[in-house]
């Protein structure tokens, strides 16, 4: 596979990977749940404990928040992380991306979420314009293109928290430390049949739509969760059938730090561009 196909996909790559950041937080608590499938040690059904801690980390307000996505194809890897902080309500976000490419140096540069809009510092970022300092992506625009109402996750406190709600064949794997925070940690299958069907009603279109882009019903996921009901850590594996081509996806995000002062402001229009269009019209990223 050559390095000018990874460029050419890296505005939507990148679109998944921040969706971990935009998904991941945002208003309601989720609704509905799987059947309960045993009990933790002190009586309470692990799907209650698993929506309950969803509900919990949006309620905090804020958090610091580190996540990795790590897409391998025909043996080669691209890497999306981010470090930085998220107000858990709106999801506007403040961090330090860094994207690897197969035979680049690590690009690192500053990331700004604000509403559905993502600006980047153009430096960092392969192919960007070298004339405006920031480049945006309108995730709107970009779930648009893929199918997804990416601003009802963010409203419905959806993606990584929302989707918890529908989980089967419940595994409680046994207590963990995640950045110094006492957690238990369990392992289980996210149903996104389950979510097409019994979700926020805004959601299932995309749900349905997830799956055909993915061709898979089911994700393998894996959460901790620490004694006050805060989700600390979200793995999830994915393996993607994408022009022929299988991806497997890792994606994992941690929270901590929670209740820091969030103040996100967005960067001057004039010193912006807007690269969405640069992800193509349509069809899986």
């Amino acid at each position: 596979m050559e390095v000018s196909f990874l460029k050419r996909r890296s505005v939507l790559v990148l679109a998944a990977g921040l969706l971990l950041v935009l998904g991941a937080c945002g208003g309601d608590d989720a609704n509905g749940g799987a059947a309960d499938e045993g009990s933790s040690s002190d009586g309470t059904p692990p799907q209650e404990i698993i929506s309950a801690a969803a509900m919990a980390t949006v309620e905090a307000g804020s958090a610091r928040i580190a996540s990795e996505q790590v897409s391998s194809v025909q043996g080669q890897e691209l890497s999306t992380t981010l470090e930085g902080a998220v107000d858990l309500a709106s999801g506007d976000s403040d961090s330090t991306l860094e994207l690897s490419l197969p035979g680049q140096e690590t690009q690192s540069s500053q990331l700004i979420t604000k509403d559905s809009i993502a600006y980047i510092e153009s430096g960092g970022f392969p192919g960007a314009p070298t004339d405006t300092e920031w480049i945006s992506i309108d995730f709107a625009a970009v779930g648009a293109q893929m199918g997804l109402n990416l601003e009802a996750f963010r409203q419905n406190g959806a993606g990584q928290l929302a989707y918890l709600s529908e989980v089967t064949d419940i595994e409680e794997v046994g207590t963990e430390t995640v950045r110094d925070a006492e957690t238990t940690h369990y392992r289980f299958v996210t149903d996104l049949a389950a979510l097409a069907e019994n979700g926020p009603e805004e959601l299932r279109p995309s749900y349905e739509q997830l799956m055909q882009i993915t061709g898979a019903e089911e994700i393998p996921t894996q959460v901790w969760i620490d004694d006050d009901d805060l989700v600390r850590r979200i793995v999830t594996d994915l393996e993607i059938d994408q022009q022929g081509q299988q991806v497997a996806q890792q994606s994992t995000i941690e929270y901590f730090d929670f209740g820091v002062e969030v103040d996100v402001q967005a960067p001057p229009e004039k010193d912006t561009v807007d690269i969405t269009e640069l992800g193509g019209g349509g069809g899986a990223p």
